[in-house]
């Protein structure tokens, strides 16, 4: 299972990859704008990767991601931030945040994960624009 970590920073956007045994790949970090997001999941999408991994608050990769039929995995957002807070990553940059998240399905804290199910909209819901 080839899962990556994915967090956007204020100004980066960062990606870390761990193979199946763990092992991680040097991050890979771009600026944070649409343009770079979007070649940077069609790069994953087209690099194999099983599993994404996103903080559940992260709605425009969520959207994205799901569009590029990865296969997205969400932690939740006050277990995220608790755990940023108490080991000073949201001082640190980005892709120390990303490498937190490709590790997550290898600990104990992988029953936290929840698989991001797309609501399909009912045919009695009015479109909104």
């Amino acid at each position: 299972m080839t899962v990556c970590g994915l967090w956007q920073g204020v100004h980066r956007l960062a990606a870390a990859i761990a193979n199946e045994d763990g092992l991680l790949r040097p991050p890979i970090t771009v600026p944070a704008n649409s343009n770079n997001t979007r070649h940077l999941l069609d790069y994953l999408a087209d690099a194999q990767i099983n599993t994404l991994v996103l903080a559940e608050y992260s709605h425009s990769l969520i959207t994205l991601a799901h569009a590029r039929r990865l296969r997205v995995r969400l932690v939740p957002h006050d277990l995220l931030e608790g755990i940023r807070i108490a080991t000073a990553l949201n001082r640190r940059p980005p892709r120390h945040t990303a490498i937190l998240l490709a590790r997550w399905p290898f600990t104990s804290a992988r029953y936290y994960l929840r698989e991001f199910k797309p609501i399909t909209p009912q045919k009695s819901q009015l479109p909104l624009f």
